[in-house]
C-alpha cells in the first residue's frame, strides 16, 4: 500500500497544479496497483490473520482511486468517462457485496464505499445535467 500512497500523492499534486492528464495517468496507475490486492482479498482469499482495518485498506484505496480519477474526468468536462468510471467501480463493489458474508472483515468497508460511489455517481450525473443546461442556447435565440 505504500507504493499506492506515493502514486496517489503524486496524482493529487498533479491535480492541484491542474496537470489533469498527468493526474489521470497516476490515478489509473493507482487503480492498477490496488485492484489485484482488493480482488484477491475480496474474491479469492482474505488472509485470516488480517485485522478488520488491514482487510479493509484495499477497499478504501480502490474507492479513493476511482473517485479521484472520476473527478479528474469531471474537471476536464469528460462527463461520460467520469460517469462510466464511477459506474464500473460501483459495479465492482456491488459484486463484492453479493459475494461477501457478514463475517468478512472488509464487509462494512465495502458497504460504506459502495454508498460513497453511488452518491458520487448521482452527484456527477447532476453536475453533468447542470453543465448541459449552462451550455444550452435559450429558446427564442437565433443564430445568424
Amino acid at each position: 500500500m505504500e507504493h499506492w500512497q506515493q502514486i496517489i500523492a503524486r496524482g493529487n499534486q498533479a491535480f492541484t497544479e491542474r496537470h489533469l492528464s498527468a493526474a489521470e495517468s497516476l490515478y489509473r496507475q493507482a487503480i492498477s496497483d490496488v485492484w489485484p490486492v482488493w480482488y484477491h482479498c475480496a474474491f479469492v482469499c482474505c488472509p485470516p490473520e488480517l485485522s478488520r482495518e488491514e482487510a479493509s485498506l484495499p477497499t478504501f484505496c480502490l474507492s479513493i482511486s476511482i473517485q479521484n480519477l472520476a473527478e479528474t474526468y469531471a474537471q476536464q468536462q469528460r462527463w461520460r468517462r467520469c460517469q462510466t468510471t464511477l459506474r464500473h467501480g460501483l459495479n465492482w463493489f456491488e459484486q463484492m457485496l453479493q459475494r461477501l458474508d457478514g463475517d468478512h472483515p472488509a464487509s462494512v468497508a465495502v458497504l460504506q464505499e459502495s454508498a460513497k460511489l453511488r452518491a458520487e455517481y448521482q452527484a456527477a450525473c447532476k453536475r453533468y445535467k447542470q453543465w448541459q443546461l449552462s451550455r444550452a442556447v435559450p429558446k427564442g435565440s437565433y443564430l445568424h
